[in-house]
């Protein structure tokens, strides 16, 4: 139930823990808000599979490692973490305590999921069926705006100006 692969800049507060058939990231220690977690790898390919990152269009990133920790970071509609588009990183969204699951907002950084599914999160804010950027409505795409993917940002302009352009 320990780690097994990490290539990351806070080794030491997190670890990929095995529950039943599936690995999940779990703080091991307390986070502070917007602390560099790992740096994603810097390889990519020009479609989407189902442990990519959407970092424009066709382009996806990937890491050469199937048992890199990149590839467990699980989706929640309420995530505490986010990608920083900047530098290619993981960070804190928020403070976070020790014994909680890593998580991002994938409708945050994929326009068509390649592997769409049901969410079962739990929050109040659900979007329910994460099928990707494109299949939610304007305000729901505007909630997710300042976690988005520049790539997603400029799709959001583009529909809020052709948006403007009926009225």
């Amino acid at each position: 139930m320990v780690c097994a692969y990490v290539n990351m800049t806070s080794l030491n507060k997190i670890e990929l823990r095995k529950i039943g058939k599936e690995k999940i990231l779990v703080t091991i220690k307390n986070i502070e808000k917007d602390e560099v977690l790992f740096n994603f790898e810097r390889k990519f390919l020009d479609h989407p599979i189902k442990t990519s990152l959407q970092v424009d269009e066709g382009l996806h990133q990937i890491s050469s490692d199937p048992e890199s920790i990149e590839n467990f970071l699980n989706h929640s509609c309420e995530p505490n973490g986010y990608i920083d588009f900047q530098d290619l990183t993981f960070r804190a969204l928020r403070n976070i305590k020790m014994g909680e699951e890593l998580t991002f907002n994938y409708l945050t950084t994929e326009w068509d999921m390649a592997n769409k599914f049901d969410c079962e999160c739990l929050s109040k804010y659900c979007f329910k069926k994460i099928k990707g950027f494109k299949y939610l409505t304007f305000i729901q795409k505007s909630r997710l705006s300042p976690l988005l993917s520049p790539f997603l940002k400029n799709k959001l302009i583009l529909e809020k100006k052709r948006i403007n352009a009926e009225a």
